[in-house]
C-alpha cells in the first residue's frame, strides 16, 4: 500500500501547494521567533523534571526531525541518488531533517507521509541533543504524560554519559575481543542501559510529584504501536518488548519506592539550590535550548 500511494504524481494548483507550505511552515514554528508547538510541549514537561531533580547540567539542546521513514519516502520519490550501486544510506540524512519549509511539492509530500506514518522515536547524542521524530507528537497526542517519561528517559542517556561509557568499554576493555564477542558485549551493555533509563526515568517521574506508572503505560503503547512487537534480539541495542515491561513493572512495584525515599533525603539536603531553567530558540538550526541556573530559594 505504501508503494501505491508513493506513485501517485503530485500535481497540486498554485494556491494548494502555497497552502501546504504555510501549514508546514507553521507546524515547523519556522514562521517566526517562536519554537514549534511541539517543541513547547517538551519545555512544559521538561521544566519540572529540571527543577524537581535538581539537574544543573547544562546545556541540553531539543529538536525535531523527519524520522527514519523520510529516507524511504525520498528515496521512493527520487529526491536522493546513491553515490555508487552499492550506497543504502544514500537518503538517511533525511531521517534528520527538520520539518521546515519545503522547496518543492514532492519534498512537502515526503515531510507529510513522514510525519503520519512514521514512527515515534526519540534519540539523544553524546553533546546534549536530544531529537524527537516530528511524528511521535502525532501518536501521543495531549498525552503529557507519555511525554514526560520519555524526555525523563533521554535526559537519563545524556546525564549517565551512556554513550561514552559505551565508547570507553569499546576502546578499552571489549578492544581485545573478537569481533563477534565485541558485537554481544557492546549491544548487552546498550540494553542494560536502555533498562537503567526506564529505571531512572520512573524515578525522576515520581520525584517530579507524577504517577511513575505512566511510564509502564507509556512502554506498552510503545508496543502495541510498533506492529512487529520486536523479541528480544542479543545484537539489538534495545530490549526486546516483553523483557522491557517486564522489568520496568518489576522496577515499579519492588525497588522504586525504596529509590525514591533515597533521592528525596539526598535532595532535602540541598533544598535551598533550584535548577532554574532558561530557555532559548534559535531559528536557524532549529535549536531550543535549555540551560539551568543554580539559584537559591527560601530564607
Amino acid at each position: 500500500m505504501l508503494e501505491a500511494i508513493a506513485s501517485v504524481p503530485i500535481v497540486r494548483p498554485f494556491r494548494r501547494r502555497l497552502l501546504v507550505a504555510t501549514v508546514l511552515l507553521g507546524l515547523a514554528g519556522c514562521s517566526g521567533q517562536s519554537p514549534p508547538i511541539e517543541l513547547q510541549r517538551l519545555q512544559a514537561v521538561t521544566d519540572p523534571l529540571l527543577v524537581a531533580n535538581r539537574i544543573q547540567s547544562t546545556p541540553i539542546h531539543f529538536t525535531l526531525q523527519l524520522g527514519d521513514s523520510a529516507a524511504f519516502w525520498a528515496q521512493t520519490s527520487g529526491l536522493c541518488k546513491p553515490s555508487n550501486p552499492g550506497d543504502e544510506d544514500a537518503c538517511s540524512n533525511w531521517s534528520h531533517h527538520t520539518p521546515g519549509p519545503s522547496t518543492s511539492a514532492t519534498e512537502a509530500q515526503v515531510q507529510r507521509l513522514a510525519y503520519l506514518i512514521g514512527s515515534a522515536n526519540a534519540i539523544t547524542f553524546p553533546h546534549g541533543l536530544i531529537a524527537f521524530d516530528r511524528s511521535f507528537f502525532l501518536e501521543h497526542q495531549d498525552d503529557d504524560a507519555a511525554l514526560r517519561c520519555v524526555v525523563a528517559h533521554e535526559l537519563t542517556h545524556f546525564l549517565h554519559r551512556h554513550a561514552y561509557l559505551s565508547a570507553r568499554a569499546e576502546a578499552d576493555r571489549l578492544r581485545h575481543l573478537p569481533n563477534a564477542e565485541k558485537k554481544r558485549a557492546l549491544a548487552a551493555l546498550s540494553q542494560e542501559q536502555e533498562l537503567a533509563a526506564d529505571r531512572n526515568a520512573m524515578l525522576m517521574v515520581a520525584v517530579a510529584g507524577h504517577d511513575p506508572a505512566a511510564c509502564v503505560q507509556e512502554l506498552q503503547l510503545t508496543a502495541e504501536l510498533d506492529a512487529m512487537v520486536h523479541p528480544d534480539d542479543p545484537l539489538g541495542t534495545h530490549p526486546g518488548h516483553g523483557r522491557r515491561l517486564k522489568a520496568a513493572r518489576d522496577y515499579l512495584s519492588q525497588r522504586l519506592p525504596a529509590d525514591l525515599r533515597r533521592r528525596r533525603q539526598q535532595l532535602a539536603r540541598t533544598s535551598r539550590i533550584e535548577a532554574r531553567p532558561v530557555w532559548t530558540w534559535n531559528p536557524s538550526d532549529q535549536l531550543y535550548t535549555v540551560r539551568t541556573r543554580p539559584g537559591r530559594t527560601g530564607g
